[in-house]
């Protein structure tokens, strides 16, 4: 649907809407609101390549297995907002993928370029080429022919210093950065709970191991998305709290996730299932109205399906001793994971 080398079947159950298999996207399948909701026609080429490329992050996520999905018109709408890394995130990724899939160093690797491209984030067969000759420039990457769908390609000894490097930077890191819900309610939770688990002292030491960190406490003149992806870049490891099913907080994890950090995935107990929300008489809300008039469904979200089978600590309420047990969980959490 978002690829022209994906083919499209009728989903198994009512659920899933159409299955899709692409060779370059992946497989993956769509709710039936997907369909009534928008077509490949209502997006832009670029917008459809975004969407292909978050399916193709999301499918090797599962090891290239089975389907991701089924994908909601919520899903494509936060895929679309997501992005791509910038450029010079885009070589760095370019060389960690690459060294991702050699089996043996400085060993030949293939990349198919018609096929791969998705999968190293471009929005074309082209621009992947163009990633690959600059990794080559760098003289990071050795390739002898560029003219060919199958490249064969190997990292250099410069290309694993370089790989190196990247890893070096988030070792010697002292900073955990914490992706949350910014909410006067999560105040207490961060204050008692997450920043003293990852300021936690280590026995001899007179001062903390690792620093707490928010984008909203640091001071910066910077635009807020570039000054948060800095101070990821910067960080040894991310604890992401999923209470509150915020956008902004997924797109931390994955930033994270991209660069190899550990992250450590949180949430309150009642925000890790769909459910409903009430009005004041205890009646079931299911709709709303924008301000254009039309009706827009509601539903209060659970944990999105890409982390629902990710390893998390669930904390129950912000009562003293909830928090207490919660920090004493988390401390030993990043002491066994990034210690």
């Amino acid at each position: 649907m978002f690829c022209e080398n994906t083919a499209d079947f009728p989903g198994p159950d009512p659920e899933w809407g159409l299955i899709c298999h692409c060779p370059a996207c992946g497989d993956y399948g769509l709710t039936h609101d997907v369909l009534i909701k928008s077509s490949a026609d209502g997006y832009s080429d670029y917008q459809k390549r975004i969407i292909a490329i978050q399916i193709r992050e999301a499918w090797e996520k599962k090891g290239r297995q089975g389907c991701v999905g089924p994908l909601s018109f919520e899903d494509l709408q936060a895929f679309i907002k997501k992005g791509r890394p910038d450029a010079l995130d885009l070589i760095d990724q370019a060389l960690i993928k690459l060294d991702s899939r050699f089996k043996v160093i400085a060993g030949i690797g293939a990349v198919d370029i018609n096929k791969d491209y998705i999968w190293y984030q471009c929005l074309s067969p082209k621009e992947l080429v163009n990633v690959l000759e600059m990794l080559v420039q760098e003289g990071w990457v050795q390739s002898s022919d560029f003219s060919a769908p199958q490249l064969g390609l190997k990292i250099t000894a410069k290309g694993y210093a370089r790989l190196r490097e990247l890893q070096r930077v988030n070792q010697e890191s002292r900073q955990g950065f914490v992706a949350m819900w910014y909410a006067d309610e999560m105040k207490v939770v961060f204050e008692d709970a997450i920043r003293p688990a990852i300021e936690f002292k280590e026995e001899g030491r007179g001062e903390p191991r690792f620093r707490a960190v928010r984008v909203d406490s640091v001071e910066h003149v910077n635009d807020i998305n570039d000054e948060m992806i800095a101070q990821i870049r910067r960080s040894r490891f991310l604890v992401c709290d999923l209470t509150g099913y915020r956008g902004g907080v997924y797109f931390e994890a994955g930033f994270a996730y991209g660069l190899g950090l550990p992250v450590i995935y949180t949430c309150r107990a009642d925000w890790c299932d769909a459910d409903a929300f009430i009005d004041a008489q205890g009646r079931p809300v299911k709709e709303l109205k924008d301000s254009s008039g039309r009706r827009v469904s509601i539903k209060k979200e659970g944990i999105h399906f890409d982390l629902a089978h990710r390893n998390r600590i669930v904390w129950q309420d912000d009562s003293p001793d909830q928090l207490e047990a919660f920090k004493k969980q988390l401390t030993h959490r990043i002491q066994a994971v990034v210690v």
